[in-house]
């Protein structure tokens, strides 16, 4: 077993105890556990043949043997146990938008139904809305929420296609069969889902490239191969195509190969018919026909020919920019490592600052802070802060914005904190107007410096919900504030869209990890990625700025 299968394991453990309504603090450990193994650098069998379960955080004893069944069996008796209780086919029908676990019980218990078509069915025959507690907006859910798996089944995030690509590209780079590799297609242009990998190799010998591919460890299988190309499936059955060109038209091919559609009929429009070989460069390439380089996050026919033609391209904000990450959990509430362990790996990750933001108090399968454990929490920064030179831990929140917009925390808690983020974690199901109100209300509170994961999508499993984005934003835009960028793939929320128009607003942005652990810092490359297509340049984001800079804009908006 992988590490992902395990972690996927571990999740859905979580969801049959929660669903069978089981302590939320054991639900909570399973979640933490599998968010631990997830983000893992290392392979779990490897860790596992030298010893080392237990030493993964949040890994305790009664969860190692599991792992370690797992690992040894391939199966977990546990997990088969509660599988006789809870039909597996009723965790498939969470990942519908609006239906929880509670919701699904019901319908089990009072229908019977334990899997998606039969779900459908029940609510095209208007069987769902008698449920107590149930209605017409839950079947409507429930269909919409079909669709959106049926298009997304074909796609994959990009937190689980890139690192993939990347792993495939460095083992195809150690073979003697490519002189040269790039990850292109969608992959290369940073889209938050995609339906495949493109990999482009420079090669002299179509057949050794061939043999390498055959001999990569994650390969499934191969579905056609010619002399130009392989087309396969990987692990977690993402479909890939190796493109194998001659090494003089490799930065050609490139270009070409990266798209998108729509950019490039615009190129061949001023260009003329594509053509192999004749440049040494995709900066030369866009320099011959008198335009700016367009980095391939903008290459989606959204103004940036005409902008490159003018010589007004932003300068798109890069991850070497980023000084501090202001959006982070720890052991405190449902993270997996210390402060102290937060703040030594955004060190390393060349930080100057990190704000610790737990979740607050409405949230208690998360651990959520209540007032007093929040103030110790704060005693705790204020000591480390002074041990830490040229570093600065800053106390925070991310505190619930309720159901009417008030905050989980009165003002006078948040008044002691550095950073505040207001974050919409329940009612997901609410009416367009009254979910926009609900945060404009958040928005107006002076106490709130940024709006986290603005429209709670999960992508492949949940929609955002409905909202007034111009609304939103003109009101973020007359109180100053701060909009995140969750780098998290399964989220990175604000979409590239709505950071465009924000950056057109002059709405500032703070691309955050929402780590739950020190390896979840890494995630900001996805966040900065997702900004990059949004056209956003650093004096857009808050954590590029020096922290003197970031505290005095937010103590004066």
């Amino acid at each position: 077993m992988t590490n992902r299968d395990v972690a996927r394991m571990l999740d859905r453990i979580a969801d049959m105890l929660q669903i069978k309504d089981e302590n939320p603090f054991k639900i909570r450990a399973y979640r933490k556990a599998a968010d631990s193994i997830y983000h893992l650098d290392e392979d779990l069998a490897y860790i596992h043949k030298n010893a080392r379960i237990g030493d993964i955080p949040a890994v305790g004893k009664a969860l190692q043997s599991k792992i370690e069944e797992m690992l040894e069996k391939g199966s977990c008796e546990y997990y088969e146990r509660l599988a006789h209780e809870v039909p597996e086919g009723l965790l498939d029908m969470l990942a519908l938008p609006g239906i929880g676990h509670k919701t699904v019980k019901l319908i089990y218990n009072e229908l019977g139904i334990d899997n998606l078509p039969d779900l459908l069915k029940a609510a095209r025959e208007k069987r769902i809305r008698v449920l107590p507690g149930l209605g017409a907006k839950t079947e409507y859910n429930i269909k919409k929420g079909m669709e959106m798996l049926q298009e997304a089944s074909a796609k994959s995030t990009l937190g689980l296609a890139l690192p993939l690509a990347e792993e495939l590209c460095d083992y195809l780079l150690k073979s003697e069969a490519a002189e040269q590799v790039a990850i292109t297609g969608s992959i290369r242009r940073g889209k938050a889902l995609v339906s495949d990998i493109d990999i482009m190799v420079a090669s002299r010998s179509f057949e050794a490239v061939h043999r390498a591919v055959c001999g990569y460890r994650r390969l499934e299988e191969t579905e056609s191969q010619g002399i130009d190309h392989i087309k396969g499936r990987l692990a977690y059955n993402l479909s890939f195509e190796i493109i194998i060109v001659p090494p003089a038209e490799f930065l050609s091919q490139l270009f070409w190969s990266t798209g998108s559609k729509e950019h490039i009929e615009q190129i061949r429009k001023l260009k003329g018919e594509e053509r192999k070989g004749d440049f040494t460069s995709e900066e030369a390439f866009y320099a011959s026909m008198d335009m700016q380089y367009i980095p391939p996050e903008l290459r989606e026919n959204r103004g940036e020919i005409e902008a490159a033609l003018k010589g007004e391209l932003p300068n798109l904000i890069e991850l070497s920019d980023i000084k501090g990450d202001l959006h982070t959990h720890s052991r405190w509430s449902d993270g997996a490592h210390d402060i102290e362990d937060m703040v030594q790996a955004a060190k390393d990750s060349g930080y100057s600052y990190l704000a610790i933001t737990e979740h607050s108090r409405s949230l208690p399968i998360s651990g959520g802070l209540n007032e007093e454990r929040l103030h110790a929490q704060g005693k705790v920064i204020d000591a480390l802060n002074l041990n830490l030179d040229e570093f600065r831990v800053l106390k925070g929140s991310e505190v619930d914005i309720l159901k009417d917009g008030s905050l989980d925390f009165d003002d006078d808690i948040l008044e002691e904190l550095d950073i505040v983020i207001g974050s919409v974690h329940s009612n997901f199901k609410l009416e367009r107007d009254k979910q926009s109100e609900r945060i404009i209300q958040a928005i107006k509170n002076e106490k709130v410096d940024i709006i986290g994961h603005l429209s709670g999508r999960l992508l492949n499993r949940r929609p955002g919900y409905e909202l007034d984005r111009e609304r939103i934003l003109e009101a973020a835009a007359r109180n100053k504030k701060i909009l995140e960028i969750n780098a998290h793939p399964d989220r990175l929320d604000i979409d590239e869209e709505t950071a465009k128009i924000a950056k057109d607003m002059d709405i500032k942005v703070a691309i955050n990890s929402d780590a739950h652990s020190q390896q979840d810092l890494k995630l900001m490359k996805y966040g900065v990625i997702n900004a990059r297509r949004g056209w956003l340049e650093p004096a857009d984001v808050v954590n590029s700025w020096e922290l003197a800079d970031l505290l005095n804009y937010i103590q004066n908006k």
